[in-house]
């Protein structure tokens, strides 16, 4: 009861009287009004958890006062009263929204009870009211979010039926859902896979989430290629009761990829040709074909001749770059000794590095090593992390190559997780061949020892180095690696120089 306010309207001093008595002594509030009329003035400025109508009343009867109430306080509940052999009026009242009557004479319990139901209904239904209200605003919301949304939504049920579906879908697959709901989904999604292994049939049948699964929908005479992911749909108590697929339109992004393969394309053919054709010009000069050439001449043409071959090896790079990420690499492993791999590497790099004023070193096993290698990409590898060494070390600096076997990898955890490779990828067990390239020239900042690897990057300080550089040279590496099944990353301190760890398995599953 909580001293709820009860408006008692009778005419009868005495039954009104006996009402609020009874109804006070039990912790309820009253106040009387004595006609329809009376009752109307009270409401206008007073607030209640109940009336009390009497049906028969001078001036204005129950019945037109109900009517008054029911438009102007809707939320409201009324509990009329009427003489016994009156029950007809009374059950007209209810229809036209009273809650309750009490026959006159009442006896106490009956009142109380029905008093009391009376205001627990209302309650009940004022809190439903309040729920469905949030209920529906929370799905107009969400309504609003899915056709916001730039994805496709469908939703199924346990059977794998379509329960709904937003704008996109509906725009995209050129279908409205009324068409569809109730259906099985792969009518909907008719796809170039089992419809056992769209991600929402997946869910289904396993109970978890489905993730990142590509394949192309048929629709009419096009083709969409989707990203899709699925997952359970579960009600209040946790039980699945459907899955929800979400799918991204790939179609952009495939004409990106075909402009990208257009671009690549364009390196390849389009920029190699003029720069081939540049070089054959020089060696007619530098071969004194077009006249007698003196030693001045000569050292600029060669060193024009080197910076085609530059350009060149930048594109080969980029080209290889792209080929490792669109899984084209062809890749020749076989079995290699590691020694003669690596004097030919330093017999190329002895000169620049004597030019250069920086002395290199080697340090390896006393006995052979033979590991899985292709062998052109180990000298692109090593040839690049040497020629940065070179490019960022200083006069008189060093440059050491450095190879040992590691039989407990787990101990490169630490290094490795830094370099961004995930925890589950880390090896664990085997024979492992580790080659550093340690320079003494300007190092990298920590912030920059992961991003170096991305296509395109350079560290700050490095870019201020001898010679330019495109940034791709240690995405190559890292995308070599990967293929390999190694590993690579750097450590560095800043004016005290770098070292560039490469980890080749000695045995490849």
């Amino acid at each position: 009861m909580n001293g709820d306010r009860i408006l008692i309207v009778d005419d009868e001093a005495d039954i009104a009287l006996i009402l609020k008595l009874q109804l006070e002594d039990i912790g309820y509030r009253t106040v009387r009004a004595r006609d329809g009329a009376e009752a109307l003035e009270i409401l206008e400025g007073e607030s209640f958890a109940l009336v009390l109508l009497d049906i028969r009343m001078p001036r204005m009867d129950g019945m037109e006062v109900l009517a008054r109430i029911r438009r102007d306080y809707p939320e409201l509940v009324v509990v009329m009263m009427t003489a016994h052999g009156s029950e007809d009026i009374a059950v007209e009242a209810m229809k036209k929204g009273a809650v309750d009557y009490i026959s006159k004479p009442f006896s106490s319990d009956d009142m109380k009870g029905r008093v009391e139901r009376a205001i627990q209904y209302n309650r009940t239904r004022l809190e439903n009211e309040r729920l469905q209200r949030e209920l529906d605003e929370q799905r107009q919301k969400m309504a609003a979010i899915l056709r916001g949304m730039a994805d496709m939504v469908v939703a199924v049920d346990r059977q794998g039926n379509v329960i709904t579906l937003n704008g996109k879908a509906e725009e995209l697959l050129a279908i409205r859902a009324e068409e569809v709901l109730g259906r099985p989904v792969e009518e909907l999604l008719q796809a170039d896979i089992p419809a056992s292994r769209l991600p929402c049939r997946v869910v289904l049948t396993t109970g978890e989430p489905c993730l990142d699964v590509t394949y192309v929908v048929a629709q009419g005479k096009r083709r969409l290629p989707v990203l899709s992911s699925a997952t359970p749909l579960r009600n209040a108590t946790g039980e699945m009761i459907g899955s929800v697929e979400i799918l991204h339109d790939m179609s952009t992004l495939k004409a990106l990829e075909q402009e990208r393969e257009d671009f690549v394309s364009m390196l390849s053919h389009d920029l190699k040709t003029p720069i081939t054709a540049v070089v054959g010009s020089i060696d007619l000069v530098r071969e004194g074909r077009l006249g007698t050439i003196n030693a001045e001449q000569k050292e600029y043409l060669d060193s024009a001749v080197e910076s085609c071959d530059e350009m060149v090896e930048m594109i080969d790079t980029l080209l290889d770059v792209h080929k490792f990420e669109a899984g084209r690499m062809q890749m020749a492993i076989a079995e290699e000794e590691l020694a003669p791999l690596l004097r030919r590497i330093l017999s190329r790099f002895e000169p620049v590095a004597l030019r250069a004023g920086i002395r290199l070193f080697l340090h390896l096993p006393p006995a052979p090593i033979l590991f899985p290698v292709d062998r052109s990409k180990f000298f692109r590898l090593l040839g690049n992390l040497l020629s940065n060494a070179i490019k960022f070390t200083p006069e008189e600096g060093e440059i050491e190559i450095r190879a040992e076997i590691v039989a407990e990898p787990l101990a490169l955890a630490g290094p490795l997780s830094a370099a961004a490779y995930p925890p589950a990828n880390l090896p664990v067990a085997g024979r492992f061949l580790l080659l550093t390239v340690r320079d003494t020239g300007a190092g990298v900042p920590a912030d920059c020892l992961v991003s170096i690897f991305d296509r395109f990057v350079q560290a700050k300080n490095r870019r201020q180095g001898k010679t330019g550089g495109s940034g791709l040279g240690l995405a190559f590496c890292r995308k070599a690696m990967d293929a390999h099944d190694g590993f690579v990353w750097a450590e560095s301190e800043l004016d005290k120089g770098s070292s560039f760890h490469l980890l080749f398995p000695m045995e490849r599953s």
